[in-house]
């Protein structure tokens, strides 16, 4: 005989409690990457693996999900949605994480009845869609990048710090060999690589050299960067690498144009001081994009020297 056993609208809690206020609940604390997605160590018992930072939250979709080996081989639990969340840190089914969300965030007007179905724990490639991210993550990773290079301590920048930032000079082959190459994450997934050529421009051989399909979508470095410290908007790479090394931060719009998606990730960033290149192009660049950023920003405006 079934368990006659009161009601629970698993829709009606997921629509009225947001997974920021269940992490809250949990003394979750992660590090804000954009407007809407947030990332950390992640605080799952199934999480036995030593990596960090593989914790991805989307407050939008109110979804979860960890990119560690560990929490996608246990149960294949590696992702979900409030309920799930709560069921996999109480370890208790799906039907009790819905009570015990109930009892953290009361509603007032419970009813009884039969019990809805649970949809199940969330695939990686379900997750992907509800986040709906703009470029795919890349399927291979730069193998023997130095960080050690003429090509980047010529810019006072330190091997320690490039090699935090994953930056250095890629020795073997394809489009990036005998480029430094800096890695390209959005949403905590790598998903390209931008290069600076160490030989002379050519038409053959251009400056830089960006991942072929790659949507502008994100700032270089601003994973790294704290809404709570102004944020210095560049438009080189190496600025995030050389400001990083004096103490401030920045982030890239790895060109001199600002996409409307880019301008959305800084809405957390309260201050932001606009540097680009001092060249014609650099200044009149950053005119238009101070202009678009003052309506929600307090913007400084600075020149760097390429």
């Amino acid at each position: 005989m079934a368990e006659n056993r009161p009601f629970l609208d698993f829709k009606a809690i997921k629509a009225r409690v947001g997974i920021a206020d269940v992490l809250a609940r949990y003394k979750v604390s992660l590090v804000r990457v954009n407007q809407t997605a947030l990332k950390g160590s992640c605080p799952l018992p199934s999480h036995s693996s030593g990596s960090k930072n593989t914790f991805y939250v989307n407050e939008a979709k109110s979804v979860w999900y960890c990119h560690s080996d560990s929490c996608k081989k246990n149960g294949q639990r590696a992702g979900g949605n409030v309920i799930d969340f709560v069921a996999l840190m109480e370890h208790c089914s799906a039907y009790d994480a819905a009570k015990r969300i109930e009892e953290l965030f009361p509603s007032g007007n419970g009813k009884e009845g039969s019990v809805e179905p649970h949809d199940g724990m969330m695939t990686r490639e379900v997750f992907d869609a509800l986040v709906n991210p703009k470029n795919s993550p890349l399927a291979f990773q730069l193998k023997d990048v130095n960080p050690r290079h003429e090509k980047i301590q010529s810019r006072g920048i330190s091997e320690t710090t490039a090699a935090k930032f994953g930056a250095g000079f890629f020795p073997g082959k394809g489009s990036m060999a005998g480029r430094v190459v800096f890695p390209l994450y959005e949403c905590g997934s790598l998903v390209g690589y931008a290069g600076r050529t160490t030989l002379p421009v050519t038409d053959a051989n251009p400056k830089w050299l960006f991942g072929k399909g790659l949507k502008k979508t994100f700032l270089y470095g601003l994973e790294r960067c704290d809404p709570a410290k102004p944020l210095i908007l560049c438009e080189s790479l190496w600025a995030p690498l050389w400001f990083h090394e004096h103490g401030r931060q920045a982030a890239s719009l790895m060109g001199s144009e600002m996409t409307e998606e880019q301008e959305r990730c800084l809405d957390p960033y309260p201050t932001i001081t606009v540097a680009l290149d001092n060249d014609a192009a650099g200044i009149e660049k950053a005119a238009r994009i101070c202009g678009r950023l003052k309506a929600k920003h307090r913007v400084l405006k600075a020149r760097l020297i390429e």
